[in-house]
């Protein structure tokens, strides 16, 4: 019986590719990671429509929520407002924090108002857990804003030496290839003062804002932006260059003196540029602007200072 040649079995698995197919193939799949990651990340935080203390689903604190709203509607009204900022502002604990506060504080008004006669203790009691609540919110919001500003901050400064980098590389570059030869000693060490000078601008702009928010205790978290923070990094860019412009033109000759030394004068400019960075006493507002500041809102006072405004309403 003639041997008949029978065909090779086809190889059974997954043929892996090569060279820039496998590269492009490792590429995409790690886009896919991400946008899963993403996709998990905007599910996870996706907020919730806010709910008023008149629409949680518990019928005994509905009743009790009612209670406070016709016998006290001023209160239950800050109450409203406290709670409904709270889950805006805040995460985690601290939500499940005020909302057990501003409950307690409905209950047991509730309690006392379910009655005739005058409350006037009742709502005494009201208006201290009312300040309470606001307290909390007050602080815990302060506080998330200032390790808010303070990324915004150190990601500005960040982004200056980065900046500053490309700045002096192309800087160096374009007056080379201009010349056609190496650049003169002149420009490259004002070239290096200006960067200097910006550099520690931004680190002294930092630093300032960072102690202003020290002594702030009404900071909120819309004022304490990203952008509003690298604002001010560009504040202490713009201040240190005016400061070197001055200097370097001679306007400022009689009063500063500029060392000749090669290595004190890179201490000179980056303390100059230092210094001109702090620039509270020309832009004091811009951390704590809102929308309805004026010129004596803006300096950072506490509650304290504003006793009618702290208080709140009495029915």
């Amino acid at each position: 019986m003639a041997d008949a040649t029978l065909p090779a079995p086809p190889t059974v698995g997954i043929k892996i590719p090569e060279g820039r197919s496998w590269i492009a193939l490792e590429i995409g799949r790690m886009r896919e990671a991400a946008r899963s990651r993403a996709a998990a990340r905007k599910r996870a935080t996706s907020r919730k429509k806010p709910i008023g203390l008149l629409h949680v689903d518990d019928a005994q604190f509905q009743k009790a929520a009612l209670i406070v709203a016709v016998s006290a509607p001023q209160q239950f009204g800050r109450l409203d407002e406290i709670i409904l900022r709270g889950r805006f502002v805040l995460r985690g604990e601290d939500v499940a924090t005020l909302d057990e506060l501003v409950h307690e504080a409905v209950r047991i008004a509730a309690i006392g108002l379910d009655g005739p006669g005058p409350h006037t203790s009742e709502l005494t009691a009201l208006n201290g857990r009312i300040i309470y609540a606001a307290d909390f919110l007050q602080r815990r919001e302060g506080e998330i804003a200032r390790r808010r500003y303070a990324r915004g901050l150190l990601g500005g400064v960040t982004m200056t030496f980065f900046l500053l980098l490309l700045i002096g590389a192309g800087g160096v570059a374009v007056i080379t290839l201009w010349r056609h030869g190496p650049m003169p000693a002149d420009q490259s060490e004002a070239l290096r003062d200006v960067l200097v000078a910006v550099g520690a601008g931004a680190a002294g702009a930092c630093v300032s804002v960072m102690l202003r928010m020290h002594r702030m205790h009404n900071l909120t978290i819309e004022s304490a932006a990203r952008g509003a923070a690298i604002y001010r990094i560009f504040l202490g860019w713009f201040f240190a260059a005016a400061v070197v412009f001055f200097l370097k033109s001679g306007l400022l000759a009689g009063i500063f003196t500029v060392p000749d030394d090669h290595i004190a004068s890179w201490f000179f400019w980056g303390a100059v540029g230092f210094l001109a960075g702090f620039n509270e006493r020309w832009a004091t507002n811009l951390i704590s602007r809102g929308p309805g500041s004026t010129a004596e809102g803006a300096h950072g006072h506490s509650a304290q200072d504003a006793p009618d405004a702290a208080k709140p309403p009495t029915a």
